[in-house]
C-alpha cells in the first residue's frame, strides 16, 4: 500500500488553504484521507480562519476519490470501517 503524498496548509491573512497530493492521481489513501479531514476541521475551528481553500498539486485529477488498491485490500468490517472513517466525518 502506497504511503506518499501529503496534506499541507498555509494560513495566510484570514485564508487557510489546504492542500493534498498522491501521485496516483490524487487517489487519497486512508491516512491521508484522515489528515485532509483533520485540517479542514483544524481550519474551521481556527477563529482567526474566514476561508478555507482546498486544492490539488500534481498535474491530473483533482481528486480521484479514495484509494483503489487500499480498497481491495479491506478484508474486515474492523478495517472497512477504519477507513472509511478517514472521510465520513
Amino acid at each position: 500500500m502506497a504511503t506518499e503524498g501529503n496534506v499541507k496548509t498555509q494560513l495566510e491573512s484570514g485564508i487557510a488553504t489546504i492542500t493534498f497530493f498522491h501521485p496516483q492521481s490524487n487517489s487519497l489513501p486512508g491516512n491521508l484521507l484522515r489528515a485532509l479531514a483533520h485540517e479542514i476541521i483544524a481550519a474551521g475551528n481556527n477563529d482567526s480562519v474566514s476561508l478555507i481553500v482546498i486544492q490539488s498539486s500534481g498535474e491530473k485529477a483533482f481528486c480521484a476519490g479514495a484509494s483503489f488498491d487500499e480498497l481491495m485490500s479491506i478484508s474486515s468490517f474492523d478495517e472497512g470501517r477504519n477507513f472509511f472513517s478517514g472521510f465520513a466525518w
